[in-house]
């Protein structure tokens, strides 16, 4: 997760980009709200992030959230045999 909003944002009707709030540079760029959100969806999942900010043409603001593909392991998930130094 990187503390900025993941978001997809329109350019015109047959323009649609993703990127991270405030970052000028696209991280993709489709022709319809639904192949950018797809888009949208596999770098939120590859980069843990949960929540995307879709914008519409009409101004709107929907939140679209991600589950994961996979939760992410936590020390307590380790297991393996004791070494001793």
């Amino acid at each position: 997760m990187t503390g900025h909003h993941l978001e997809v944002v329109p350019l015109s009707r047959q323009r649609w980009v993703v990127r991270y709030e405030g970052d000028p540079t696209p991280l993709s760029e489709s022709a319809t709200l639904t192949d950018a959100l797809s888009e949208a969806r596999i770098h939120a999942k590859e980069f843990g992030e949960p929540v995307i900010h879709v914008h519409h043409l009409d101004g709107r603001l929907d939140l679209a959230h991600v589950d994961p593909d996979f939760r992410a392991p936590t020390p307590a998930d380790v297991k393996g045999p004791h070494v001793e130094p």
